[in-house]
């Protein structure tokens, strides 16, 4: 995937498919979504009834990309190029995998990639940057990271 002037790989140790969103800046939160619930319920019993009850209610800032913001589908145990060249902020997060539309977690908001560096997204969700020479599952410090 992409052109041939990037040198910035980008690795899936997750065993989960991936989605990357990336862009050369900081991408930002721009939807606010309301959460809210209510709950109640009651008991009789012979020494008298009682009435319980819970609202709650939840305000989380949900990252909802521009359109024009590019981003790559990478499944699990596999690796790509990113397409353009110099430094990046990415945003990674795991697909849903019965809905490929959806994400069920989240990895980072705004990482920065230097110009020319590669990274791993490791299996508990780290990311990691890829050592130089060594390959696209190993990292700085000399780990391999390649499925098993």
């Amino acid at each position: 995937m992409g052109n041939e002037n990037s040198n910035t790989h980008v690795a899936n140790a997750t065993g989960k498919p991936l989605r990357i969103y990336y862009h050369v800046e900081k991408m930002r939160l721009n939807e606010l979504v309301v959460e809210g619930g209510a709950e109640i319920g009651g008991s009789v019993s012979d020494s008298g009834a009682s009435l319980s009850g819970k609202i709650s209610s939840n305000v989380k800032s949900v990252f909802k990309p521009d359109s024009r913001i590019r981003y790559i589908r990478l499944p699990a145990n596999d690796y790509c190029k990113f397409s353009g060249e110099g430094e990046l902020f990415v945003c990674v997060f795991v697909e849903d995998n019965h809905n490929e539309k959806s994400c069920v977690d989240t990895i980072s908001i705004n990482f920065h990639v230097p110009s020319d560096r590669s990274f791993i997204v490791t299996a508990n969700h780290n990311i990691k940057f890829q050592k130089y020479g060594a390959g696209l599952w190993i990292d700085d410090l000399g780990y391999d990271h390649r499925p098993k």
